[in-house]
């Protein structure tokens, strides 16, 4: 546990005032026992441990006025030296029946309000300590007894009652201690908790990039947790895995594997999990490789906003046989035996592909903390705590998918899902720029469907527009993942081939030909030679061009050349013709 340093001398103003008063009590109950009871113990010890008492306390009054830069030193010096006060006063009045041992379990409270658990407990001993000792050396007559009260001998000389009600003043100090302590972290947590949402609102307000709220939320999760060590593993959705990598170490996780990882991203519910009682080779590696010195991890699902139930949102009817119709979880899929547009899962990883491409899937990803504790005296990481802020951010998120998804249908092409005009030349332009300063080469493809508008006429628009994005799709599954698709316009798509020269390119081309020609496409039977078939023209960079512009143009030829050669064949820019 720690305080803000504003709270500590807010808290510190208030001790002085209280030594203060406690001066002044016994400075005045001191002279009406004296005077009442008619007794005429000295005065002497009194006044000089109230001068003692006075002198510091003023010191660390003028020191609270100034800038101070460790106020937590300053409480253990204030609480160390009230400690070696009551000392003397519990040996000048009396040991073991001097009320002043009392003040010892008063100055316990206060070092748990105020300081954390750890010198709370080391002060309990402390105060044990001191009287302790100061009985022990009276019984064995290393000390004189001196009481300021009595003269006489002293009440407890057998060493038997001694370590009796030592005992009892012991044990009374230590579980003052675990309670204070106990409850002064269950109020500080509450308030930091309240205090750390009321920050992560405000840092979140205008935030509606992805990477920006994910950076906020792990400082405030941080914070509130008090660990450093934590690690976040997005969600890739297109290829249904959980990634990590920080240039060091990577780690790829797929969310069909069962594990702590992906059930706590699929349950929106927190998990934690020791190092001796991993169960898969991925929380091994975890701890191997991301959190080498970890014993326990807290792995904490990141997601967006729960909207309404699907079967509201995609306004089923009630009789489709659905498992997550009337269900209260809003999780549909997590609900086992569902259905999805009408599609029946057949099995978990088909269930798991609908799930995430669909926009009810608000999982986005996972921290994983490091909740290891150094001793049994350090308070456990509050994961429900840390579930709250991340409930609070979780509109943010929701607003940042938003964001994406409208950058997203703004960069592709409705209708076949591959990137549109506008955003490929942009990207190619990038590339240009990239290959130049780089001194690399890379590959561009300018492709035609044959015959489109003889399909087109023969079987209507919307037929047609079902075999575009088939096409789209055939020429996605057969390019790598650095590379990129785009439709040019029409039935003419282009390709944008990284770090590829052009036999490179050739060979992609053809790859791609063969698979379209293959491919049973419906209502293929109606065109020329009873199948669908597609033209290619290759262009490379430099060597057919030095900009956006030329590398087009030379591809675009080597296309208009397949097409008079008969179709259905790749040419390539500036390649004698065989």
């Amino acid at each position: 546990m720690t305080f803000e340093q504003s709270e500590i001398k807010e808290r510190l103003q208030w001790l002085v005032k209280l030594r203060w008063i406690g001066c002044i009590g016994v400075l005045v109950v001191t002279h009406i026992v004296r005077e009442i009871a008619g007794l005429t113990f000295p005065l002497i010890p009194v006044y000089i441990i109230l001068g003692f008492v006075a002198l510091y306390n003023t010191y660390f009054q003028q020191r609270l006025k100034l800038p101070e830069t460790d106020l937590l030193k300053n409480t253990i010096r204030q609480i160390g030296f009230d400690f070696l006060v009551l000392a003397a006063a519990v040996y000048f009045s009396g040991g073991c029946d001097s009320p002043f041992l009392y003040y010892y379990i008063f100055h316990i409270v206060i070092s748990g309000i105020i300081l954390p658990r750890k010198w709370t407990f080391r002060f309990a001993i402390i105060a044990a300590a001191l009287p302790t000792t100061i009985m022990g050396l009276k019984h064995f007559g290393i000390l004189p007894h001196f009481a300021v009260f009595r003269n006489e001998p002293m009440i407890f000389t057998d060493l038997s009652v001694i370590a009796a009600y030592g005992g009892v003043f012991i044990s009374t100090l230590l579980l003052t201690a675990y309670f204070v302590t106990y409850l002064s972290d269950k109020l500080y947590k509450k308030q930091e908790e309240i205090r750390r949402l009321y920050i992560l609102s405000e840092k979140l307000r205008s935030s509606i990039v992805m990477d920006e709220v994910i950076k906020t939320v792990r400082e405030e999760l941080s914070s509130l947790s008090g660990k450093a060590n934590m690690i976040y593993m997005p969600l890739d959705r297109n290829k249904l895995n959980l990634v990590y990598d920080d240039g060091q170490n990577s780690l790829i996780i797929p969310i069909t594997n069962k594990n702590i990882f992906t059930d706590t991203l699929v349950t929106c519910e927190a998990h934690t999990l020791e190092s001796v009682v991993v169960n898969s080779e991925y929380e091994n590696r975890v701890f191997k490789t991301l959190m080498k010195d970890a014993k326990e991890i807290a792995v904490l699902p990141v997601r967006a906003a729960f909207s309404s139930k699907c079967y509201d949102y995609y306004h089923c009817p009630p009789n489709t046989g659905c498992a997550a119709y009337g269900s209260d979880d809003k999780r549909c899929w997590y609900i086992s035996g569902t259905h999805c547009h009408g599609k029946i899962m057949r099995n978990i990883t088909e269930k798991i592909k609908e799930c995430v491409k669909c926009d009810m899937f608000v999982p986005v990803g996972i921290f994983i903390v490091d909740i290891t504790r150094s001793s049994r005296f350090e308070a456990k990481c509050d994961l429900d705590a840390c579930m709250r802020l991340l409930d609070a951010a979780s509109l943010a998120i929701s607003n940042a998918k938003l964001f994406e998804k409208t950058l997203e249908l703004s960069e592709i092409d409705g209708l076949t899902g591959v990137k549109n005009r506008r955003t490929f030349l942009k990207l190619l332009d990038s590339e240009v720029h990239r290959a130049h300063r780089y001194n690399k080469s890379f590959g561009l493809m300018m492709m035609d469907i044959d015959y489109f508008k003889q399909y087109n006429d023969t079987h209507g628009h919307p037929q047609g527009d079902i075999l575009l994005k088939l096409v789209a799709d055939t020429i996605g599954d057969n390019l790598r993942d650095t590379d990129t698709i785009g439709r040019y316009g029409g039935e003419e798509f282009i390709a944008l081939l990284p770090e590829t020269n052009k036999d490179e390119s050739i060979a992609i081309a053809e790859r791609i030909r063969n698979e379209i020609e293959s491919y049973n496409f419906p209502r293929a039977e109606t065109q020329p030679g009873g199948k669908i078939t597609i033209s290619i023209g290759v262009s490379s960079y430099p060597e057919d061009g030095d900009s956006p512009e030329k590398i087009i143009q030379s591809a675009d030829d080597a296309l208009y050349s397949a097409k008079n050669m008969g179709r259905n064949r790749v040419m390539a820019a500036n390649v004698p013709i065989i």
